[in-house]
């Protein structure tokens, strides 16, 4: 897949509507000329170019037996593509509210200790990514050395990292070894504390451990690619008295 229809498909056009605006992009003007462009029916083309009309993308110049199609401005394109950030924006302003008022209703017989697995890369990102969302802003790790994050790669990190100064989550973090100055430098150091974690530990475990709220998260390396969340206040007290124990024997990470 190119990355112009790529773009026209997040923006929530259709395959047919992608499919007829790039042929109008590449010079054809009339339902004749895409038709013959792209090979796609008849019926199908006119109820296209009525979407397309729709969301302003087109237009028709000519007489009633001899019109002929124009293309909006491209800036049209980004006035959809602010539209779609603001809808998602409400919708997680939603969702975020729907989840809020679901736990102040949830009665205490009914918030009952629950494990859940996750599997596949996309999974484990995202599960990851929900570490961000806690209540109280605070979130405690255990990290390798080769951690999930530096393998899925370096993307991935910077959107994890920006989201969580962005909400200002505050972080504790056990490290297997020192990371590169300049990595630390600009995510790290100043808005996160970071301490390594005692010299009989390197190198002799693979997972990667998020506390948080009363959550307790496991996650594997990319090898296995699976990820374990443990919602138990009991479960997550216990990991967070092995993590304070660890951290008053662990030495700061050099600045």
């Amino acid at each position: 897949m190119n990355e112009p229809r790529k773009n026209l498909l997040a923006l929530g056009l259709s395959e047919s509507e992608a499919t007829v605006y790039l042929a109008m992009m590449n010079g054809a003007r009339t339902a004749h000329d895409i038709i013959k462009t792209t090979r796609i029916k008849r019926p199908t083309v006119y109820y296209t170019l009525g979407c397309l009309e729709k969301r302003g993308l087109l237009g028709k110049t000519g007489a009633a037996g001899d019109k002929r199609l124009s293309l909006a401005s491209p800036e049209r394109l980004g006035a959809i593509a602010e539209e779609k950030m603001l809808e998602a924006k409400q919708l997680k302003t939603s969702i975020n509210e729907l989840v809020t008022n679901f736990k102040k209703n949830q009665s205490p017989a009914s918030q009952k200790p629950a494990v859940s697995f996750y599997e596949g890369v996309e999974a484990v990102k995202s599960v990851i990514m929900d570490t961000l969302y806690c209540q109280d802003k605070r979130v405690s790790t255990v990290a390798p050395k080769d951690n999930f994050f530096w393998q899925v790669g370096g993307e991935f990190v910077k959107l994890f990292v920006e989201e969580r100064l962005r909400r200002e989550i505050q972080t504790k973090n056990l490290w297997d070894g020192e990371i590169d100055k300049k990595i630390f430098q600009r995510y790290y150091h100043g808005v996160s504390e970071v301490r390594i974690v005692p010299e009989v530990m390197r190198g002799h475990f693979k997972s990667t451990v998020f506390l948080y709220d009363d959550k307790t998260l496991y996650v594997s390396s990319m090898k296995d690619c699976y990820c374990i969340l443990i919602a138990s206040q009991e479960h997550h007290d216990t990991m967070q008295a092995w993590f304070d124990g660890l951290w008053s024997a662990s030495k700061p990470h050099a600045a």
